[in-house]
């Protein structure tokens, strides 16, 4: 049956591909000017999306539906594609990468596998409460710094398992202790990649955005999950509990750290906190963070140990298993030119700003909230960039601040994190946390999002 619905849904982004394709033929060859025509590419990108085609693939799709729409000449596609390279989201694209590399040594040097068990031990292991502030703020401080969810969390995970089964935490409580811990780091990490597509693409300071949006953002979040995962942890502690096996585990756990590995993480860890000072003084922007994560990779590397190849090889490791984002990044640059060169914005504020300038800030700001929540789909940084190409025209006409827009890009980027739907992020805690229970997931991401829908609807009333 999953076959078959995966057929249909091919079958789908196949016939929508040539509908498109035939449709932007006509239209080149009809139409004096683009205009509301220029948003076809965009439309095709949210729905191949959404048809669970690979966003790679999509988003490849959409720019050839673009090319032919504008007639773009061969040569003019290669010089689109080359300045690509250069692009706001194609550097997001290499941060994410060099991110991964930086996680890689993290992880190998054992480094982040020590911050996990030092960070424990200084909370304490010994009750319920204390475990489960162990847990977020250890998902919260790893998700953070190496500003991966699910590659923090796998890190975490086998380390916090055995813990939990101690204390009898249910497998569910505990997906929602990873997914709410988790989330709040990549919401005020200083190098993740949401904050630094935010913070570039809304033109403000890390100090800026922290204090307007991410830190209220990450307060509500990891509050609201501390409280569904105690009273998921009620409604499930009699049927879903970790195995024997997973509390074994607690004896045989990992070992103690090498002096090796707690320099690792004292270099890690202090490394990144003081480059971001620096970033804070210097009032860098976004592109810091690539000095950040090639200068904490290689203080990192030295403090664990590694040789010079042996760094290497583990941070092109970690960096190629993010080389698709690279990819999906450098293509969506020219998905977004086009759109620009179509004359879609000019169109856009000419209907709509009236409208809006008579509304006012407040449900322009829902609005655009809710359209990148709902409206659009694909990664969150293509999230942001999207709402910010479509939206700050007309934002920026209303006289909306840069930290109000920025919360509004955070909104409209992150909330789907946790709904109304199930999603990878969701699924991909449960699995690290061994749980089964979709409904729990569900309750607590419902939770969040709701508490974060308040909050966003307070924000844009007093910034």
């Amino acid at each position: 049956m999953d076959r078959d619905r995966l057929s249909r849904k091919q079958t789908l982004a196949l016939g929508l591909i040539v509908a498109a394709l035939v449709t932007a033929l006509v239209v080149n060859f009809a139409a004096d000017e683009l205009r509301w025509w220029g948003l076809l590419p965009i439309v095709v990108y949210v729905v191949l999306v959404v048809l669970e085609l690979n966003v790679v693939l999509a988003t490849g799709a959409a720019v050839v539906v673009g090319i032919v729409l504008a007639g773009t000449a061969p040569l003019d596609v290669a010089t689109m594609m080359s300045e690509s390279l250069g692009s706001f989201i194609a550097v997001i694209g290499l941060i994410i990468m060099l991110g991964g590399g930086l996680g890689r040594i993290a992880s190998d040097t054992g480094a982040a596998h020590t911050l996990v068990r030092e960070l424990l031990r200084r909370v304490g292991v010994d009750s319920p409460l204390r475990i489960q502030i162990g847990i977020m703020l250890a998902s919260t401080v790893l998700v953070g710094a190496l500003g991966t969810l699910a590659g923090a969390n796998a890190i975490l995970a086998p380390i916090v398992i055995p813990v939990a089964a101690a204390v009898a935490r249910s497998r569910p409580s505990v997906a929602a202790m990873l997914h709410a811990g988790g989330a709040a780091g990549l919401i005020i990490g200083p190098f993740t990649p949401p904050v630094v597509t935010i913070t570039g693409a809304a033109g403000i300071s890390y100090l800026e955005y922290l204090l307007a949006a991410g830190l209220p953002m990450a307060v509500v979040t990891w509050t609201t999950g501390f409280f569904m995962a105690r009273f998921i942890q009620r409604r499930t502690e009699e049927t879903e509990q970790y195995s024997e096996l997973d509390l074994s585990g607690l004896d045989s756990g990992p070992a103690e750290s090498t002096g090796r590995e707690k320099r690792a993480a004292v270099a890690f860890i202090g490394t990144i906190v003081a480059m971001a000072v620096l970033g804070v003084i210097l009032e860098a922007g976004f592109a810091f963070a690539i000095i950040v994560m090639i200068v904490t990779a290689i203080v990192t590397a030295l403090a664990g140990g590694m040789r010079p190849t042996e760094a290497l090889d583990s941070f092109y490791s970690g960096a190629a298993q993010l080389l698709w984002l690279f990819f999906l990044f450098w293509l969506f640059n020219p998905l977004l030119v086009m759109l620009e060169e179509s004359g879609a914005y000019a169109a856009m504020l000419e209907t709509f700003q009236p409208t809006l300038e008579s509304v006012g800030v407040w449900p322009f700001l829902m609005l655009a909230l809710v359209i990148g929540w709902i409206g659009v789909a694909g990664a969150a940084v293509a999230q942001v960039v999207l709402i910010d190409e479509l939206l700050w025209p007309l934002a920026a006409g209303l006289g909306v601040a840069p930290v109000a827009w920025s919360a509004a890009l955070l909104g409209g980027s992150q909330i789907d994190w946790f709904g109304p739907f199930p999603n990878a992020d969701m699924i991909g805690q449960m699995g690290l946390a061994r749980s089964s229970n979709l409904r729990m997931m569900l309750f607590n991401g419902w939770a969040i999002m709701g508490a974060n829908l308040v909050l966003f609807a307070f924000l844009f009333a007093i910034l």
